[in-house]
């Protein structure tokens, strides 16, 4: 895997139907909407300016993320969505791109936090965010239920 390019790009005509195409484990699916459910979400939420993009590796889609509803005066922002394909699982590349993903932020986005929310049943999620930085804020997310976790951006 060192070799290979990992990268981050915007959706568009030539990588749709690939992005869509992806799925996550039979047993993650009740913790995710579909990256379909994601794109129409991002096109009718505009109040939150989502935005998806997909995780590539050497220009092939293997992963998704959705980002968006950055609050400014909080200084944080949403990794709303974040999934990589069944077939790209348990070689280490969600790991590696979680630190992209993470960078990918910071570079765009002038907060303190990224946030995200995850099923209270969810361990595997858990271990893999809390491996990556994030820990248990201890808030509920109102809409939907799901614990709220946090990674603390470091400054300077």
């Amino acid at each position: 895997m060192a070799t290979d390019a990992l990268t981050i790009q915007p959706i568009d005509e030539t990588n749709l139907d690939a992005v869509v195409a992806l799925t996550v484990a039979p047993g993650q699916a009740r913790f995710i909407e579909t990256n379909a459910e994601s794109l129409r979400e991002m096109d009718v939420d505009v109040k939150h300016a989502w935005a998806c993009y997909a995780l590539c590796r050497n220009n092939q889609p293997v992963g998704f993320m959705m980002i968006g509803a950055e609050n400014k005066a909080e200084r944080y922002v949403w990794l709303d969505r974040f999934m990589i394909d069944l077939d790209e699982q348990g070689k280490g590349i969600g790991s590696t791109f979680l630190q992209l993903a993470i960078e990918w932020m910071q570079d765009r986005f002038d907060v303190d936090d990224i946030v995200l929310s995850l099923h209270a049943t969810n361990e595997p999620a858990k271990r893999f965010y809390a491996k990556g930085g994030f820990v248990d804020s201890g808030l509920i997310d109102e809409a939907n239920g799901e614990e709220i976790w946090v990674y603390h951006v470091k400054q300077g």
